[in-house]
């Protein structure tokens, strides 16, 4: 049995059982016009968010890797994520490497564009990896906790149905900051001295109505680009919970006549010998892909996931393939002594929130968008800001294409 096959030979009673290390992203709330966006946030859609406002990427880093434009590159995830220095260390050590520039203390921002001109086509999809360097002067924390106190909201996470343990969040679950800024740990536990969601501070707003006051303000315009929204993440769980696609409708009425079949009545009817539509049977094929099959058990559990986080994991596949991309992955050209490693991947719900016409102007047609890391964090060239910016390395398993 292959790598490959053996990833994906669990039941789906097997992985329901199993502890996961998979944290995911889910949208929390739109962007507004009176929002500040900040590096340390992570949001889809919107407009790129640099760790200064003097240091952008080359400007090769934001074209089209196939029609060599930026006109129609478009943002459509910026996740803060700074790196645990363990769990680098332990991902790094098992592929052999020592050299680890994981700082926790460090802005690491991964941004990832699309081309909306060039849909399908290679290079279309890119990820810019950005790193800000802690000049010691003031913690990470320091500067995060203050940026909690501009931003308090005074929602609740257990309103918002938040996780316990949020790897772009600063605060753990209890916090009242309804966008929580992320951690210097990725992968930090809440504190145990954390108030409990119905515990709620003497004077604060109530968090019903502070989200209602927020959802009615003008959501923020963004020229050229998706409409944007932050997210949350919590830890994946399939607990207590049936996949979507194996939810009956609550009014779902079955005529039990139907299922009374008469052989010789259907075959005088010519049933069967009725041809099967070619688009139908490309996707009865499709759907007869066990590793598509795979990726929709796992989603349906959690089915508004827009992404998946899993440093040094491995990715749930769209479909079959017939390599192992976490093996075949080249090193990074600009430090080719490492090794790249899967950290997350963007779910086709995303495409759900981020286009809202998909059907009238055909739209995005990606099944999952995959980003692998250089795990060392090395950046060639920091600027006079301490400001650095570098290509990962992205795949795309595409949507089934349908032929008229």
């Amino acid at each position: 049995m292959s790598d490959i096959e053996d990833t994906f030979s669990d039941t789906a009673e097997n992985f329901t059982t199993k502890p996961s290390d998979v944290y995911l992203g889910f949208v929390d709330a739109a962007i507004k016009d009176a929002d500040e966006v900040r590096t340390d946030d992570s949001f889809i859609g919107g407009e790129p968010v640099w760790l200064h406002p003097d240091s952008v990427p080359d400007k090769e880093l934001l074209k089209c890797g196939s029609c060599h434009s930026q006109t129609h590159m478009k943002l459509l995830l910026q996740a803060f994520a700074p790196l645990d220095p363990e769990l680098a260390g332990d991902v790094a050590s098992k592929l052999g490497l020592t050299s680890i520039n994981a700082n926790p203390e460090d802005e690491r921002v991964l941004y990832v564009f699309l081309c909306t001109k060039c849909p399908r086509k290679a290079s279309s999809v890119r990820c810019i990896r950005g790193v800000k360097k802690c000049n010691g002067s003031a913690s990470l924390q320091n500067t995060m906790n203050l940026a909690v106190k501009e931003k308090d909201f005074k929602i609740e996470a257990g309103t918002l149905d938040k996780g316990p343990s949020n790897p772009f969040a600063t605060e753990p679950s209890g916090s009242a900051n309804p966008f929580a800024i992320a951690s210097a740990n990725p992968f930090a536990n809440a504190q145990e001295n954390t108030p409990k969601s119905s515990e709620v501070p003497a004077g604060s707003v109530n968090p019903k109505t502070a989200r209602k006051e927020h959802d009615a303000l003008d959501d923020k315009k963004f020229d050229g680009g998706f409409p944007g929204f932050f997210l949350y993440v919590e830890q994946e769980s399939f607990k207590n919970k049936i996949p979507d696609h194996l939810k009956l409708p609550k009014n779902l009425k079955i005529d039990k006549t139907a299922l009374d079949i008469n052989a010789e009545s259907d075959e005088s009817a010519g049933i069967n010998n009725i041809e099967l539509d070619p688009r139908t049977e490309k996707l009865s094929k499709f759907l007869d892909d066990d590793v598509f099959q795979k990726f929709q058990d796992v989603a349906g559990y959690n089915p508004l996931q827009v992404l998946r986080y899993h440093f040094g994991g491995q990715p749930l596949y769209y479909a079959a393939t017939q390599v192992d991309l976490v093996k075949v992955i080249p090193p990074p050209s600009y430090n080719p002594s490492s090794k790249r490693v899967f950290e997350m991947q963007l779910m086709p719900k995303m495409i759900i929130d981020l286009e809202e016409t998909i059907v009238e102007r055909g739209g995005m047609e990606w099944g999952t968008i995959m980003l692998f890391t250089d795990v060392e964090n090395y950046i060639t060239k920091y600027d006079e800001h301490d400001v650095g910016y570098v290509e990962e390395c992205v795949r795309v398993q595409w949507e089934t294409e349908y032929k008229n």
